[in-house]
């Protein structure tokens, strides 16, 4: 009997949450419908890929289509392999190359465009430029300006030396080449981001460091850098990882070359994958890739959430 009694509320409680729950899915049945569509496109296009990705990572192709299960041998391969070490160290030379020249480039144009200058609407127009072309097209830009044998900048380049300036023949000047072009490419966003920190921080803020005496760059210093801090590790973060799985750009500008000295991880992935039809090696990579555009982000969140603490 106490048997009896002790059951019955567990299964007025479970059909009490059996009809609350049919009453959410009638109520909100036409969201539902609405997001069906949305979720469908999500899962074809990003969790199929991406659970693909992983599977083939596992594989070894040949080239009549057959696949063998070999576990992380292509990891092996890869991590015993003095070229792919120099791809992930190229990687992170990339990276560092490109948020060292950007983020001041980003704040000089932020402070411009937030600033009350006259023709402000035009500078925020010209700055965006880059970042509104395609990688191609602008990598092709500075290849022909750049070009060994007729390109303006390497004619003025040779005639200030006094000798043939090639900057993309060498290992040091197509390093050089990449950087400078991603960096052009990535700081209107950043100057977007760090733009809109700026444009909040309170004007009495900055009049009250002048009647303090403090400078241009003490300003600069004590107040914009600290208040904008949220934005220029979100600028960091976004343009990390674009950076880091950049292809397309260094690709149409050296090819990874001369040599693999600027065979960045993503040139390389493409490279496996198109030029090889090596696709489970190219797999291993990407899942590489992934993984270290993960360590990135928890890095700078880490360093984010120390800061707040402090």
């Amino acid at each position: 009997m106490s048997s009896v009694s002790s059951a019955s509320p567990m299964q007025s409680h479970a059909s009490s949450g059996r009809r609350r729950f049919r009453r959410d899915v009638r109520r909100h049945a036409l969201a539902y419908l609405l997001l069906a569509p949305l979720v469908l496109l999500l899962v074809a296009f990003l969790a199929i890929p991406f659970i693909s990705l992983f599977y083939l990572a596992l594989q070894k192709i040949d080239f009549s289509g057959t696949s063998t299960f070999v576990g992380l041998d292509n990891y092996r391969i890869l991590f015993n392999e003095s070229r792919f070490i120099q791809n992930i160290v190229a990687s992170i030379q990339y990276l560092v190359g490109v948020l060292v020249i950007s983020i001041p480039l980003a704040y000089f144009a932020a402070t411009l465009i937030t600033s009350n200058i006259k023709g402000v609407a035009v500078l925020r127009t010209i700055f965006l430029i880059p970042w509104v072309l395609a990688p191609v097209v602008t990598a092709l830009l500075f290849k022909t300006m750049l070009d060994p044998t007729s390109g303006p900048i390497t004619l003025l380049l040779s005639a200030i030396a006094g000798h043939p300036f090639y900057l993309t023949l060498t290992p040091q000047g197509a390093k050089l080449l990449i950087i400078l072009h991603s960096a052009w490419r990535s700081f209107p966003l950043e100057m977007i981001l760090i733009g809109a920190g700026m444009a909040s921080i309170p004007k009495e803020i900055y009049e009250a460091a002048r009647v303090d005496g403090a400078t241009l760059w003490q300003q600069f210093v004590r107040v914009t850098l600290p208040l904008t801090r949220v934005a220029l590790f979100s600028a960091i973060l976004t343009v990390s990882v674009f950076t880091i799985q950049d292809a397309e750009g260094v690709y149409a500008l050296t090819q990874g070359g001369p040599g693999y000295a600027t065979e960045v991880t993503g040139v390389r992935l493409f490279k496996e994958a198109f030029l090889y039809f090596n696709i489970s090696l190219a797999s291993s990579i990407g899942v590489v890739l992934i993984i270290l555009s993960v360590v990135l982000i928890l890095l700078y969140l880490r360093i984010l959430g120390q800061g707040e603490v402090d």
